[in-house]
């Protein structure tokens, strides 16, 4: 595209642009299914989005009285508060699929999971790797099967990947903190040490002195202030947070040390090459 007078990151939008509306229109086909999201927040209003393109969905308040359905999906913090709907619902809920989209699943997973076994619905934990978006096809979300939904795994996958999302499984909420405590919560510790460095010496995410680079580095760092309070959360309820955020502070030293004696492969274990690749 450069000889049309594009720059790359232009042309990769463009491209982005063009491949988000040929996916949405190709999203004809409607499923035979019937959704209530709990929660009208953030992340309900960005779900309800998604899969009101292929499902008939019912976006409605936590105090709200549940509408039965094919699929409940609780959108909603992870709290005692959620478990109380299920237990207060459970006998509108038998032989649904259940899911909650906690971006923690430890303290609440196996809660949930007993409440099935005793309420006879499908649990499926899902946690969407995105927040607040007009148009969130392409993104993805984790599902996390338990006892009692691995028969409806299958159904899951298709209702979201209907929807144009991209699907990753995983085999335990354990397996999902202990990776979100890096893709996550990491991310956010190193983003506001960023800024509190930045602040420090009097520069704001308005400063001029910006590299190329840095734009995209303060684009992320921007969404996490705009939402300090989910870095609070993720904090707070995730199980791994305090270990990994300890891993930081001694990576950071072999780093600087690498970067002293000019030897990075010997820290991240493959060349520049790799890092591209």
């Amino acid at each position: 595209m450069s000889k049309f007078g594009v720059d790359a990151e232009t042309a990769i939008g463009i491209a982005q642009s063009i491949i988000r509306v040929s996916t949405r229109a190709q999203l004809m086909s409607r499923l035979d299914i019937g959704v209530t999201i709990i929660g009208s927040g953030r992340v309900g209003r960005t779900l309800a989005k998604a899969l009101s393109r292929v499902a008939d969905v019912i976006l409605q308040r936590h105090d709200e009285e549940l509408v039965p359905n094919d699929v409940i999906i609780l959108a909603t913090k992870p709290t005692d508060e959620s478990i109380n709907i299920l237990s207060k619902y459970s006998g509108r809920l038998r032989g649904s699929i259940v899911m909650d989209s906690f971006s923690v699943k430890m303290p609440m997973f196996r809660l949930i999971e007993n409440e099935s076994l005793r309420a006879g619905f499908h649990y499926i934990s899902v946690h969407p790797l995105f927040g607040e978006l007009s148009n969130p096809i392409g993104e993805t979300v984790v599902l996390i099967p338990s006892k009692t939904g691995d028969d409806k795994l299958e159904n899951a996958k298709d209702l979201f990947t209907s929807a144009g999302l991209n699907v990753v499984v995983l085999s335990s909420p354990e397996e999902h903190d202990r990776l979100m405590a890096y893709l996550q919560v990491a991310h956010h510790v190193l983003l506001l040490t960023l800024y509190a460095a930045l602040r420090r010496i009097g520069l704001d995410l308005n400063t001029q002195l910006v590299t190329h680079s840095l734009k995209y580095t303060f684009k992320a760092l921007e969404r996490v202030l705009e939402q300090v309070e989910v870095s609070n959360e993720l904090f707070r309820l995730n199980p791994y947070s305090r270990s990994v955020v300890g891993e930081l502070g001694d990576l950071l030293k072999e780093v600087v040390e690498g970067l002293d004696r000019g030897d990075m492969v010997g820290v991240l274990g493959h060349d520049n090459q790799g890092i591209q690749g």
